[in-house]
């Protein structure tokens, strides 16, 4: 098979191809055997490449905002390890930020569905929510195209398959027919042999006949079995197509819906249209807030002082305990943070491994489809090379 083919060879081949590798094969075995042309195996690896390249940037992604909550977590451990005295001057400066921000706080209105914890969370990424906003209406209306889709297809699948089973049937009568025929003309040559022995009657015609009725109706038998097994062929070239396109849709679907859940847990909303509420409701308080700052200039003096703290003690993100200070004086509030954080990271842990998930079934498909067509390891040797993928299949092989 080549150099490409021992990329995919592993000390504990036996063990990883029963255990996973089979697993996908499996899945991927009507693929497979619907890839009788060049040109569809091409495609086959072209799809799954893309799928290791898209794995790969979203795992990227994903390890980038892994790393800064690792960082934030770190950072709540070197806090709460100061001792009493330490943190005087850091807690006096949280307490006087609570009591402005109070005061700020009381000057709204009531009027609003957004939380507190919802408000200092659309603070902290301001910057960023509007354009998560576009994304997001675009990942649900995505979504929903995905979906019917999905729908769409397996009706298609289901029409098929019913097609394919009225073919067979067909078939099977055919059958039938040509056997009870055969039957029929036996006999009726039985009878008239007989008929010959007895009367002895001349019976040349009516075999003539009886040979002329058998053969047209074996010739039609014939032609219409011929047409059942062409038309159960293009049926079964139509049902493979449709299956390739449901699993690749699917796949698009796990990616979508990973987005979305991720978004929805971020952000603590439901659907887009909760989120766009939601943020509207916080650009009105800002707006309504901005016309009470008289207590600007004092609230930025302790938040400096709160920093000035807080990067004595080497903390990483100091900016982020302006939007939280009541975490520095409550260790429940504390507590809070740190869960929210732990199920954060462990969402965005489930994200890399969904994505290394699809990585590592997209390689096993190139790695079994190659098994299978060794002939085709130079066009996936050209395409890996292409997307600089070669080392990185070689880590996963």
């Amino acid at each position: 098979m080549g150099w490409l083919g021992r990329f995919f060879k592993l000390s504990g081949k036996a063990s990883m191809e029963k255990n996973e590798g089979q697993e996908y094969i499996r899945k991927q075995s009507q693929n497979r055997d619907r890839l009788y042309s060049y040109a569809d195996r091409k495609e086959f690896i072209k799809e799954n490449i893309g799928i290791i390249a898209e794995s790969n940037r979203q795992i990227e992604e994903a390890k980038i905002e892994y790393k800064a909550v690792t960082l934030y977590l770190s950072d709540i451990e070197k806090i709460e390890r100061l001792p009493k005295i330490h943190r005087e001057k850091m807690e006096d400066a949280a307490r006087h930020i609570i009591s402005l921000k109070k005061d700020r706080e009381s000057m709204r209105t009531r009027k609003y569905d957004i939380t507190d914890m919802q408000y200092r969370l659309f603070e902290r990424f301001e910057m960023q929510i509007p354009k998560e906003l576009a994304s997001l209406k675009e990942a649900e209306k995505y979504q929903k195209d995905i979906d019917a889709d999905i729908m769409r297809l397996e009706q298609e699948k289901k029409a098929l398959l019913d097609e394919k089973d009225e073919i067979i049937y067909k078939q099977s009568f055919l059958r039938g027919l040509a056997k009870s025929l055969f039957i029929v003309v036996i006999a009726l040559f039985a009878l008239f042999a007989w008929l010959t022995g007895k009367t002895k009657a001349n019976m040349t015609f009516p075999f003539l006949l009886t040979v002329l009725m058998g053969m047209a109706s074996v010739l039609c038998i014939f032609m219409e079995s011929r047409k059942n097994a062409y038309d159960i062929k293009i049926v079964q070239l139509k049902l493979n197509k449709v299956i390739m396109l449901i699993n690749k849709v699917a796949i698009k679907s796990v990616n979508n819906r990973n987005y979305l859940e991720y978004v929805y847990s971020k952000y603590m909303v439901d659907d887009y249209e909760e989120f766009k509420k939601r943020w509207e409701q916080y650009v009105m308080m800002k707006d309504e807030i901005k016309r009470y700052a008289g207590n600007t200039q004092l609230l930025e003096f302790y938040n400096d002082i709160l920093i000035s703290e807080l990067e004595k003690y080497n903390i990483s993100d100091t900016e982020v305990w302006l939007f939280q200070p009541s975490a520095i004086l409550d260790s429940r509030e504390m507590v809070e943070v740190r869960h929210r954080l732990n199920v954060r990271r462990q969402k965005i842990r489930e994200r890399i491994q969904a994505n290394k998930n699809l990585k590592d079934e997209a390689v096993n498909a190139i790695k079994a489809l190659i098994k299978e067509y060794p002939e085709s390891e130079a066009d996936a040797l050209n395409m890996l090379k292409k997307f600089h993928l070669q080392k990185d299949i070689l880590m996963d092989a």
